[in-house]
Protein backbone atom coordinates (compact mmCIF):
# COMPACT_ATOMS: atom_id res chain seq x y z
CA UNK A 1 0.00 0.00 0.00
CA UNK A 2 1.23 3.53 -0.80
CA UNK A 3 2.73 5.49 1.78
CA UNK A 4 0.41 9.15 2.98
CA UNK A 5 1.76 12.04 1.12
CA UNK A 6 3.91 13.58 2.87
CA UNK A 7 3.33 17.05 4.44
CA UNK A 8 4.20 20.31 3.02
CA UNK A 9 2.23 23.87 2.19
CA UNK A 10 3.39 24.75 -1.23
CA UNK A 11 1.71 27.03 -3.33
CA UNK A 12 -1.06 25.03 -5.60
CA UNK A 13 -0.57 25.02 -9.46
CA UNK A 14 -4.54 24.77 -9.51
CA UNK A 15 -4.38 23.86 -13.76
CA UNK A 16 -2.49 21.14 -12.86
CA UNK A 17 -5.47 19.67 -12.15
CA UNK A 18 -5.97 18.22 -15.62
CA UNK A 19 -2.26 17.56 -16.79
CA UNK A 20 -2.62 14.00 -17.67
CA UNK A 21 -3.56 10.77 -15.49
CA UNK A 22 -0.08 10.85 -12.73
CA UNK A 23 -0.75 11.36 -9.43
CA UNK A 24 -1.22 14.90 -8.35
CA UNK A 25 1.11 16.19 -5.79
CA UNK A 26 -0.74 19.87 -6.09
CA UNK A 27 -3.52 17.84 -4.86
CA UNK A 28 -2.21 15.85 -2.39
CA UNK A 29 -0.83 18.91 -0.35
CA UNK A 30 -3.98 20.75 -0.75
CA UNK A 31 -5.92 17.97 0.66
CA UNK A 32 -3.56 17.16 3.21
CA UNK A 33 -3.05 20.94 4.16
CA UNK A 34 -7.43 20.90 4.48
CA UNK A 35 -7.57 17.40 6.26
CA UNK A 36 -5.24 18.29 8.96
CA UNK A 37 -7.51 21.15 10.07
CA UNK A 38 -10.69 18.97 9.91
CA UNK A 39 -8.88 16.18 12.14
CA UNK A 40 -8.27 18.67 14.17
CA UNK A 41 -11.70 20.38 14.54
CA UNK A 42 -13.57 17.01 14.34
CA UNK A 43 -12.00 15.52 17.29
CA UNK A 44 -13.88 17.63 20.26
CA UNK A 45 -16.91 17.15 18.58
CA UNK A 46 -16.00 13.23 18.20
CA UNK A 47 -15.38 13.08 21.65
CA UNK A 48 -18.58 14.79 22.87
CA UNK A 49 -21.05 12.82 20.11
CA UNK A 50 -19.58 9.25 21.49
CA UNK A 51 -19.83 10.52 25.82
CA UNK A 52 -23.57 10.44 25.58
CA UNK A 53 -26.08 7.48 26.15
CA UNK A 54 -28.71 6.43 24.20
CA UNK A 55 -32.17 4.65 24.86
CA UNK A 56 -33.84 2.83 22.42
CA UNK A 57 -37.90 1.11 23.15
CA UNK A 58 -39.38 -1.73 21.10
CA UNK A 59 -42.85 -1.97 22.10
CA UNK A 60 -45.46 -3.98 20.86
CA UNK A 61 -47.48 -7.12 22.21
CA UNK A 62 -45.75 -10.21 22.91
CA UNK A 63 -46.25 -11.80 19.09
CA UNK A 64 -45.23 -8.58 17.42
CA UNK A 65 -41.81 -9.72 16.67
CA UNK A 66 -39.82 -7.12 18.79
CA UNK A 67 -37.01 -10.05 19.98
CA UNK A 68 -36.95 -10.84 16.10
CA UNK A 69 -36.83 -6.76 15.41
CA UNK A 70 -33.62 -6.66 17.76
CA UNK A 71 -31.86 -9.58 16.65
CA UNK A 72 -32.18 -8.50 13.24
CA UNK A 73 -31.06 -5.08 13.74
CA UNK A 74 -28.44 -5.27 16.26
CA UNK A 75 -27.39 -9.07 15.90
CA UNK A 76 -28.07 -9.99 19.62
CA UNK A 77 -30.52 -12.67 20.95
CA UNK A 78 -31.90 -10.23 23.46
CA UNK A 79 -32.78 -13.51 25.71
CA UNK A 80 -29.45 -14.62 26.47
CA UNK A 81 -28.31 -11.04 27.58
CA UNK A 82 -28.67 -10.17 30.98
CA UNK A 83 -30.82 -7.12 31.96
CA UNK A 84 -30.36 -4.20 34.09
CA UNK A 85 -31.36 -4.67 37.70
CA UNK A 86 -35.07 -3.26 37.76
CA UNK A 87 -36.18 -5.09 34.75
CA UNK A 88 -38.95 -7.28 35.09
CA UNK A 89 -40.88 -10.19 33.19
CA UNK A 90 -43.04 -7.71 31.44
CA UNK A 91 -40.29 -4.96 31.05
CA UNK A 92 -36.34 -5.94 29.97
CA UNK A 93 -33.80 -3.49 29.70
CA UNK A 94 -30.50 -5.18 27.94
CA UNK A 95 -26.91 -2.65 27.25
CA UNK A 96 -25.61 -3.27 23.54
CA UNK A 97 -21.74 -2.17 25.08
CA UNK A 98 -20.18 -3.00 28.16
CA UNK A 99 -19.94 1.04 29.38
CA UNK A 100 -23.62 0.94 29.14
CA UNK A 101 -24.02 3.73 27.19
CA UNK A 102 -26.94 2.09 24.69
CA UNK A 103 -29.64 0.83 26.19
CA UNK A 104 -32.61 -1.22 24.54
CA UNK A 105 -35.70 -1.56 26.22
CA UNK A 106 -38.19 -4.74 24.97
CA UNK A 107 -41.74 -3.97 26.66
CA UNK A 108 -45.37 -4.60 25.80
CA UNK A 109 -46.04 -0.64 26.45
CA UNK A 110 -45.99 1.73 29.26
CA UNK A 111 -49.86 1.31 30.52
CA UNK A 112 -49.16 -0.52 33.80
CA UNK A 113 -45.68 -1.95 33.17
CA UNK A 114 -44.59 1.62 34.75
CA UNK A 115 -46.29 0.75 37.82
CA UNK A 116 -44.45 -2.87 37.87
CA UNK A 117 -41.13 -1.70 37.65
CA UNK A 118 -38.58 0.22 40.22
CA UNK A 119 -37.29 4.10 39.81
CA UNK A 120 -34.35 2.25 37.85
CA UNK A 121 -36.67 1.38 35.24
CA UNK A 122 -39.23 3.81 35.17
CA UNK A 123 -36.34 6.76 35.02
CA UNK A 124 -35.19 4.67 31.68
CA UNK A 125 -38.76 4.77 30.43
CA UNK A 126 -39.35 8.28 30.91
CA UNK A 127 -35.70 9.13 29.04
CA UNK A 128 -36.03 7.24 25.91
CA UNK A 129 -34.49 8.84 22.59
CA UNK A 130 -36.55 7.01 20.21
CA UNK A 131 -39.74 4.29 20.14
CA UNK A 132 -40.22 1.28 17.81
CA UNK A 133 -43.90 -0.07 17.81
CA UNK A 134 -43.79 -3.42 16.20
CA UNK A 135 -47.54 -4.62 15.04
CA UNK A 136 -47.94 -8.10 13.62
CA UNK A 137 -49.31 -7.87 10.85
CA UNK A 138 -51.09 -11.46 10.20
CA UNK A 139 -53.51 -10.39 13.05
CA UNK A 140 -53.95 -6.82 12.42
CA UNK A 141 -54.00 -4.05 14.35
CA UNK A 142 -55.98 -4.59 17.17
CA UNK A 143 -57.81 -1.75 19.50
CA UNK A 144 -55.52 -1.83 22.92
CA UNK A 145 -52.51 -1.41 19.89
CA UNK A 146 -54.65 1.86 18.86
CA UNK A 147 -55.14 2.98 22.59
CA UNK A 148 -51.42 1.78 23.58
CA UNK A 149 -49.92 3.41 20.55
CA UNK A 150 -51.83 6.72 20.63
CA UNK A 151 -50.39 6.83 24.87
CA UNK A 152 -47.20 6.50 23.55
CA UNK A 153 -46.67 9.24 21.03
CA UNK A 154 -48.35 11.43 23.34
CA UNK A 155 -44.85 11.32 24.99
CA UNK A 156 -43.66 13.16 22.29
CA UNK A 157 -40.73 10.87 21.38
CA UNK A 158 -40.19 9.86 17.43
CA UNK A 159 -42.09 6.52 17.26
CA UNK A 160 -41.64 4.43 14.31
CA UNK A 161 -44.74 2.12 13.73
CA UNK A 162 -43.23 -1.76 12.09
CA UNK A 163 -45.80 -3.30 10.18
CA UNK A 164 -43.88 -6.49 11.11
CA UNK A 165 -44.54 -9.83 9.42
CA UNK A 166 -45.61 -8.77 6.17
CA UNK A 167 -44.27 -11.82 4.46
CA UNK A 168 -47.05 -13.47 5.84
CA UNK A 169 -49.76 -11.59 3.77
CA UNK A 170 -50.89 -12.70 0.57
CA UNK A 171 -48.73 -10.36 -1.99
CA UNK A 172 -51.66 -9.14 -3.78
CA UNK A 173 -53.25 -8.11 -0.32
CA UNK A 174 -50.48 -6.49 0.84
CA UNK A 175 -50.86 -2.52 -0.25
CA UNK A 176 -54.74 -2.38 0.55
CA UNK A 177 -53.40 -3.83 4.55
CA UNK A 178 -50.78 -1.24 4.34
CA UNK A 179 -52.98 1.56 3.81
CA UNK A 180 -56.13 0.04 6.27
CA UNK A 181 -54.08 -0.47 9.05
CA UNK A 182 -52.23 3.34 9.29
CA UNK A 183 -55.13 4.79 8.55
CA UNK A 184 -56.78 2.62 11.81
CA UNK A 185 -53.94 3.37 14.16
CA UNK A 186 -53.67 6.93 12.68
CA UNK A 187 -49.80 6.89 11.05
CA UNK A 188 -48.23 8.63 8.59
CA UNK A 189 -46.40 6.32 5.78
CA UNK A 190 -43.88 8.46 6.41
CA UNK A 191 -43.44 6.87 9.93
CA UNK A 192 -43.91 3.26 8.80
CA UNK A 193 -42.21 0.75 7.88
CA UNK A 194 -43.32 -2.18 6.28
CA UNK A 195 -40.83 -5.37 8.23
CA UNK A 196 -40.27 -9.16 8.02
CA UNK A 197 -37.46 -9.21 10.86
CA UNK A 198 -37.84 -13.22 10.51
CA UNK A 199 -39.55 -14.10 7.48
CA UNK A 200 -40.23 -16.88 5.71
CA UNK A 201 -37.13 -18.91 4.21
CA UNK A 202 -38.62 -19.38 1.17
CA UNK A 203 -39.73 -15.40 0.66
CA UNK A 204 -36.16 -14.60 1.99
CA UNK A 205 -32.98 -15.48 3.87
CA UNK A 206 -32.57 -11.73 5.20
CA UNK A 207 -34.84 -9.55 7.43
CA UNK A 208 -36.65 -7.32 5.64
CA UNK A 209 -37.35 -3.72 6.43
CA UNK A 210 -34.16 -2.91 8.42
CA UNK A 211 -32.07 -0.90 6.57
CA UNK A 212 -35.73 1.44 6.11
CA UNK A 213 -35.80 0.82 9.69
CA UNK A 214 -31.92 2.29 10.57
CA UNK A 215 -32.18 4.86 8.19
CA UNK A 216 -35.73 6.03 9.79
CA UNK A 217 -34.11 5.71 13.43
CA UNK A 218 -30.39 7.69 12.34
CA UNK A 219 -32.42 10.48 11.19
CA UNK A 220 -34.64 11.00 14.21
CA UNK A 221 -31.50 10.61 16.21
CA UNK A 222 -29.37 13.23 13.85
CA UNK A 223 -31.26 16.02 15.50
CA UNK A 224 -29.79 15.43 19.43
CA UNK A 225 -26.35 14.24 17.89
CA UNK A 226 -26.67 10.67 19.10
CA UNK A 227 -26.86 8.49 15.46
CA UNK A 228 -23.17 7.32 15.85
CA UNK A 229 -24.09 5.42 19.26
CA UNK A 230 -26.98 4.10 17.08
CA UNK A 231 -25.33 3.37 14.06
CA UNK A 232 -22.11 2.02 16.19
CA UNK A 233 -24.10 -1.04 17.67
CA UNK A 234 -25.55 -2.17 14.23
CA UNK A 235 -25.42 -5.48 12.99
CA UNK A 236 -24.63 -4.45 9.64
CA UNK A 237 -21.58 -1.94 9.82
CA UNK A 238 -21.98 -1.64 6.01
CA UNK A 239 -25.20 -0.54 5.92
CA UNK A 240 -24.54 1.20 9.03
CA UNK A 241 -22.62 3.18 7.46
CA UNK A 242 -25.12 4.40 4.36
CA UNK A 243 -27.02 6.83 6.32
CA UNK A 244 -23.25 8.47 7.02
CA UNK A 245 -22.62 8.65 3.73
CA UNK A 246 -25.85 9.87 2.21
CA UNK A 247 -26.09 12.38 4.66
CA UNK A 248 -22.09 13.82 3.89
CA UNK A 249 -22.95 13.74 0.28
CA UNK A 250 -25.59 15.63 0.33
CA UNK A 251 -23.64 18.52 3.06
CA UNK A 252 -21.22 18.69 0.43
CA UNK A 253 -23.65 18.97 -2.42
CA UNK A 254 -25.15 21.83 -0.37
CA UNK A 255 -22.20 23.57 0.58
CA UNK A 256 -21.21 24.05 -3.26
CA UNK A 257 -17.32 23.87 -2.81
CA UNK A 258 -15.71 22.24 -5.04
CA UNK A 259 -13.12 19.14 -4.11
CA UNK A 260 -10.29 20.45 -6.50
CA UNK A 261 -7.16 22.84 -5.64
CA UNK A 262 -8.05 26.25 -6.93
CA UNK A 263 -11.90 26.42 -5.63
CA UNK A 264 -12.90 25.69 -2.01
CA UNK A 265 -11.71 22.97 -0.88
CA UNK A 266 -11.98 23.11 2.78
CA UNK A 267 -15.86 22.88 3.29
CA UNK A 268 -15.60 19.28 1.26
CA UNK A 269 -12.45 18.02 3.03
CA UNK A 270 -14.05 18.82 6.51
CA UNK A 271 -16.87 17.25 5.54
CA UNK A 272 -14.82 13.99 4.04
CA UNK A 273 -12.48 13.52 7.14
CA UNK A 274 -15.81 13.58 9.20
CA UNK A 275 -17.43 10.87 7.57
CA UNK A 276 -14.21 8.60 7.36
CA UNK A 277 -14.09 8.99 11.38
CA UNK A 278 -17.65 8.22 11.21
CA UNK A 279 -17.45 5.02 9.02
CA UNK A 280 -14.30 4.02 11.27
CA UNK A 281 -15.99 4.59 14.90
CA UNK A 282 -19.01 2.39 13.46
CA UNK A 283 -16.69 -0.27 12.66
CA UNK A 284 -14.68 0.01 16.12
CA UNK A 285 -11.36 0.95 14.10
CA UNK A 286 -8.99 2.90 15.92
CA UNK A 287 -7.45 5.36 13.09
CA UNK A 288 -5.10 8.14 13.27
CA UNK A 289 -5.08 11.07 10.86
CA UNK A 290 -2.83 9.68 8.33
CA UNK A 291 -5.24 6.54 7.12
CA UNK A 292 -8.07 9.39 6.69
CA UNK A 293 -5.87 11.72 5.11
CA UNK A 294 -4.24 8.29 2.96
CA UNK A 295 -7.68 6.73 1.62
CA UNK A 296 -8.98 10.93 0.54
CA UNK A 297 -5.28 11.30 -0.84
CA UNK A 298 -5.51 7.96 -3.16
CA UNK A 299 -9.25 8.59 -4.16
CA UNK A 300 -8.88 12.82 -5.52
CA UNK A 301 -5.25 13.01 -6.39
CA UNK A 302 -3.84 9.11 -6.82
CA UNK A 303 -4.63 10.09 -10.45
CA UNK A 304 -6.71 12.67 -12.97
CA UNK A 305 -8.61 9.92 -14.17
CA UNK A 306 -12.23 8.66 -14.12
CA UNK A 307 -15.08 10.49 -12.34
CA UNK A 308 -12.10 13.08 -10.96
CA UNK A 309 -11.01 14.22 -14.41
CA UNK A 310 -14.56 14.17 -15.63
CA UNK A 311 -15.52 16.72 -12.90
CA UNK A 312 -12.44 18.67 -13.77
CA UNK A 313 -12.76 18.90 -17.50
CA UNK A 314 -16.47 19.27 -16.74
CA UNK A 315 -15.41 22.46 -14.62
CA UNK A 316 -13.77 24.13 -16.56
CA UNK A 317 -16.21 23.33 -20.00
CA UNK A 318 -18.76 25.50 -17.80
CA UNK A 319 -16.59 28.28 -17.46
CA UNK A 320 -14.73 27.66 -14.49
CA UNK A 321 -11.23 29.18 -13.89
CA UNK A 322 -9.11 27.29 -11.34
CA UNK A 323 -8.66 30.05 -8.72
CA UNK A 324 -11.82 32.12 -8.78
CA UNK A 325 -15.09 32.32 -7.12
CA UNK A 326 -17.88 30.38 -8.53
CA UNK A 327 -20.37 33.25 -10.03
CA UNK A 328 -21.80 30.88 -12.62
CA UNK A 329 -25.02 29.20 -12.15
CA UNK A 330 -23.94 26.47 -14.72
CA UNK A 331 -20.57 25.98 -12.51
CA UNK A 332 -22.46 25.96 -9.29
CA UNK A 333 -24.30 23.33 -10.67
CA UNK A 334 -21.82 20.91 -11.97
CA UNK A 335 -19.63 22.03 -8.34
CA UNK A 336 -22.35 20.62 -6.40
CA UNK A 337 -22.32 17.15 -8.12
CA UNK A 338 -19.17 16.91 -8.23
CA UNK A 339 -18.90 17.47 -4.60
CA UNK A 340 -21.15 15.43 -3.31
CA UNK A 341 -20.22 12.63 -6.12
CA UNK A 342 -16.80 12.22 -4.94
CA UNK A 343 -17.96 12.27 -1.02
CA UNK A 344 -20.33 9.31 -1.54
CA UNK A 345 -17.30 7.85 -3.36
CA UNK A 346 -14.98 8.36 -0.53
CA UNK A 347 -17.61 7.24 1.54
CA UNK A 348 -18.24 3.87 -0.06
CA UNK A 349 -14.15 3.33 -0.58
CA UNK A 350 -13.93 4.29 2.90
CA UNK A 351 -16.40 1.52 3.79
CA UNK A 352 -14.98 -1.12 1.76
CA UNK A 353 -11.90 -0.03 3.44
CA UNK A 354 -13.01 -1.08 6.93
CA UNK A 355 -14.20 -3.97 5.69
CA UNK A 356 -11.47 -5.46 4.51
CA UNK A 357 -9.86 -5.13 7.44
CA UNK A 358 -7.82 -2.29 5.87
CA UNK A 359 -6.17 -4.55 3.27
CA UNK A 360 -7.77 -2.88 0.23
CA UNK A 361 -4.62 -1.14 -1.83
CA UNK A 362 -5.16 1.73 -4.38
CA UNK A 363 -6.34 0.80 -7.17
CA UNK A 364 -8.59 -1.13 -5.23
CA UNK A 365 -9.84 2.01 -3.50
CA UNK A 366 -10.38 4.06 -6.72
CA UNK A 367 -12.17 1.55 -8.34
CA UNK A 368 -14.75 1.59 -5.67
CA UNK A 369 -14.87 5.00 -5.50
CA UNK A 370 -15.24 5.56 -9.23
CA UNK A 371 -18.51 3.25 -9.37
CA UNK A 372 -19.83 4.89 -6.49
CA UNK A 373 -19.28 8.21 -8.05
CA UNK A 374 -20.47 7.46 -11.11
CA UNK A 375 -23.25 5.75 -10.09
CA UNK A 376 -24.24 8.94 -7.79
CA UNK A 377 -24.07 11.16 -10.94
CA UNK A 378 -26.21 8.81 -13.15
CA UNK A 379 -29.01 8.61 -9.93
CA UNK A 380 -29.13 12.56 -9.97
CA UNK A 381 -28.89 12.85 -13.66
CA UNK A 382 -32.35 10.52 -13.64
CA UNK A 383 -34.22 12.87 -11.34
CA UNK A 384 -33.18 15.86 -13.08
CA UNK A 385 -30.93 16.95 -10.14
Amino acid sequence: MADPIPPSDPAIAPDAILEGTAPNPEMGLALRKEGTLAWEQTTAELAKAMSGRLTVAFLGSASSGKDSAIKAIFGVDFGEISPIPGSTSTLKVIPLDEAEQVLIVNAPGFGDVRADVDQVARKILDDLDVIVYVVNSEGGATIDEKRDLAAIRARARPVLVCLNKIDLIRARDREAFIVATLEQLGVDRADAVITAFDPLPQLSREPMGVEEVTAWIYAQLAESGKQLLFAKQLRNKAQACEPIIQAAAKRASVAGAIPIPGADLALVTAIQVKMIRDIAIVHGADIDKEVALFIIGELLSGGMRGFVRWGAEALKAAGWIPGTQLVEAAILGIGALVAGATTFGVGRAAVQYFQSGRTLDSAALRMVFDAAAWDYKRKKDAIGV
